[in-house]
């Protein structure tokens, strides 16, 4: 079932980023980001649930940018558990983060992936999704 993620869904949210990123997150500061993103309209995280875990999510911002006619939605997280791939799970996402970009007004969804996530590269190009954008970054000192 896809549905809108809600705060009690934090841990079972938290497991999967920690997927995602093949890193630990600290509970209390996720927490308090991920409370954060729940009061702020232009975050929409949606989950998909079976048996009543959490098999997927994906979490994005909504918002107008400079080099935009109008607001764009970016992907931030996108990630299913291993065992649920190849089931529809993330096209699901992906499709209803479609429709709430149209809703919104948005002009296009855009996202940054790594470079070694080939599976993930593919996915996002049988989306209609082009990469055309580099992406540089830098620790903050």
């Amino acid at each position: 079932m896809l549905r809108r993620a809600v705060t009690e869904d934090c841990e079972q949210i938290r497991h999967l980023m920690e997927i995602l990123e093949d890193r630990e997150f600290p509970s209390d500061s996720f927490r308090q980001v991920f409370a954060e993103q729940m009061t702020e309209e232009r975050y929409v995280c949606l989950v998909y649930e079976e048996d009543n875990k959490i098999v997927g999510v994906l979490n994005m911002r909504i918002e107008a940018q400079l080099h935009h006619r109008n607001k764009v939605a970016q992907i931030m997280e996108l990630v299913v558990k291993p065992a649920y791939r190849c089931h529809g799970i993330g096209t699901a996402l992906f499709q209803e983060a479609e429709w709430i970009a149209k809703e919104r007004g948005c002009e296009q969804i855009e996202l940054e992936t790594s470079a070694w996530r080939k599976r993930a590269h593919s996915f996002y190009e049988r989306k209609g999704m082009v990469c055309d954008h580099l992406y540089f970054r830098k620790p903050a000192e």
